[in-house]
Formats: C-alpha cells, structure tokens, sequence
C-alpha cells in the first residue's frame, strides 16, 4: 500500500504546492529522523533529533530556504482510536504541514460514534486550527475516498 499511498500524496502534494519540489518516500521502517538525516534534511528541523518516530509515508515539500513535511499512516484494517492517536502523537511533535490517516477499511464503529454521532472533531487537532485528516483509501483507483474524508466540510 506504501508505493500506491506516497503517489497519491505527490499528486495532492503537488497541486497544492506548485511553486515546490516535492517527494514522498516510504518511511515506515526507519525513524524520521535518521531519514532526515539521510536525506540532508535534518537542517530544516531544529528538533530533528528527536524524532524517533516512524511515519508509514512522509511527503517533503521543499521550498528555497524551507522545508516542511507531510504524513500519511496507512492502516489495512478499519481505522481506530489508537492509531488516530497515533498520528496525533506524531503530528503535534514534528508540526507538519499536513497529516491524513487512511486505510481501505474505513473507521471503526467506536471512531464513527465518536467524530460523527458525537461530533469530537477536537480530537483531530495538532497545531492551531490544523487537524488530521480521516479517508478511505481505494486500493483500485489509489486514491482516497473523497465522500468518506472527515473532518465533513473540509477538502483536501
């Protein structure tokens, strides 16, 4: 799912960053920051060091003289609290640009009471006002599925 999944993020990547150079590379077994490290990165991040987390695919958008990141957690079975905690945990120490988790399986049934019965859209926050996002990953079109993106309302 890791090639398919960092595609799409170059693509999304791309159309929303036109003025950068963009990558995307499975990162799901190595820690962030020895990739960052690897790939000369770790300049940018101040606290690089510290991030001994290991992210299932990392976007690098690139500017001139800045560079920010974007994660994507894949999951083959429905999405649950844990691994949404997860990404949370990942997105509020390195702060990217953008974090989305999917998986071809959906939300679990106590994810879908959470965010959509009960409307804890708060759990979603990393940085100020920036969330992660929730999708359905289309194994077929590798693509997310846009209906199913949560936040509702808010599109990639």
């Amino acid at each position: 799912m890791y090639p398919q999944v960092a595609l799409w993020l170059v693509t999304y990547l791309k159309h929303k960053y036109p003025q950068a150079l963009i990558n995307a590379y499975d990162t799901s077994r190595e820690n962030l920051s020895d990739f960052l490290r690897r790939h000369k990165l770790n300049n940018y991040f101040s606290e690089a060091e510290t991030y001994v987390i290991k992210v299932d695919v990392t976007g690098v958008i690139k500017h001139k003289e800045k560079c920010s990141l974007a994660f994507v957690e894949c999951k083959l079975k429905p999405i649950t609290l844990k691994d949404i905690s997860q990404l949370i945990g990942y997105s509020k120490v390195v702060l990217p640009a953008f974090s989305i988790i999917v998986s071809p399986g959906g939300i679990n049934s106590p994810v879908n009471k959470l965010i959509n019965l009960y409307r804890r859209y708060d759990i979603l926050n990393y940085r100020n006002g920036q969330k992660i996002r929730i999708a359905s990953w289309n194994q077929t079109t590798g693509d997310i599925e846009t209906a199913t993106l949560l936040p509702h309302g808010e599109h990639l």
